[in-house]
């Protein structure tokens, strides 16, 4: 009768740790599913992003355009010293003109 006892404790013991276990891993999946409903969502959000990402690296210009646009910047810039230069001479050369 004594070790019936024992049996009978250990089962309920091990029925109750089964439960526990699963009580466990049905919240962990509960978690899991709503963590992964959020993600979905937000790939789904992701999903104009990446149609825009698209859109602008199509849209960049080639690496040889890139090129001539930094060559054409900096012959604006040059021209744009020359200009100062030219009209710094052009203002000096005019002081002794307006003294006399």
């Amino acid at each position: 009768m004594n070790s019936r006892r024992v049996v009978d404790g250990l089962a309920g013991l091990v029925a109750v740790v089964v439960g526990v276990a699963l009580l466990w891993q049905w919240q962990a999946n509960a978690l899991l599913r709503a963590e992964l409903a959020g993600l979905r969502l937000q790939g789904e959000a992701a999903g104009p992003l990446r149609e825009e990402h698209r859109r602008l690296l199509a849209a960049q210009p080639s690496p040889a355009a890139l090129d001539k646009l930094r060559r054409d910047h900096a012959a604006v810039v040059q021209l744009q010293g020359e200009i100062a230069r030219i009209e710094a001479q052009l203002a000096h050369a005019a002081e002794p003109a307006a003294k006399k």
